[in-house]
């Protein structure tokens, strides 16, 4: 595993959350949607640090549920634990706030982020038809996958 730096991110950091977005995937958020995430109670980032930010993780803590938002590694940083650390780190928080039941959305196809998921105890629950955006105007599944914590 890469050596990186986990702390917390803050919404003043929104332009590097965009960034790795934008540069991870084809339909990206702007910095207003990361801003707007922030505003919302219960929402925490992480940033993954070596010492540049390459990767982070926007999750949201609703009383005995979490829901991942995103996880990003810059594609040159990935297949270095980046993103199993991101999760890993997010996990203990969740769990040390009560959290009992973890939900996410991830790209049917996406084989990398269902090896993630899947390697730390997530299972499929739903699909959403349609649901993710590609560059060329197409469309493609989101699996919904949950994990319990307790």
């Amino acid at each position: 595993m890469t050596e990186i730096t986990l702390r917390p991110a803050t919404e003043s950091e929104a332009k590097i959350l965009t960034a790795i977005h934008q540069e991870c995937f084809p339909t990206y958020w702007s910095i207003n949607s990361f801003n707007d995430f922030f505003s919302v109670d219960g929402t925490l980032a992480l940033l993954a640090e070596n010492p540049h930010a390459v990767g982070m993780m926007v999750y949201r803590l609703h009383h005995e549920q979490a829901d991942i938002i995103t996880i990003a590694v810059r594609p040159a940083c990935r297949r270095r634990g980046i993103a199993r650390a991101l999760l890993a780190q997010a996990m203990q928080t969740m769990a040390s706030r009560g959290v009992n039941a973890i939900f996410l959305d991830v790209e049917d196809g996406n084989v990398a982020a269902l090896q993630l998921y899947e390697t730390h105890g997530f299972t499929v629950i739903n699909r959403r038809k349609h649901y993710y955006k590609q560059k060329d105007g197409s469309f493609t599944d989101a699996l919904v996958m949950t994990r319990k914590l307790s």
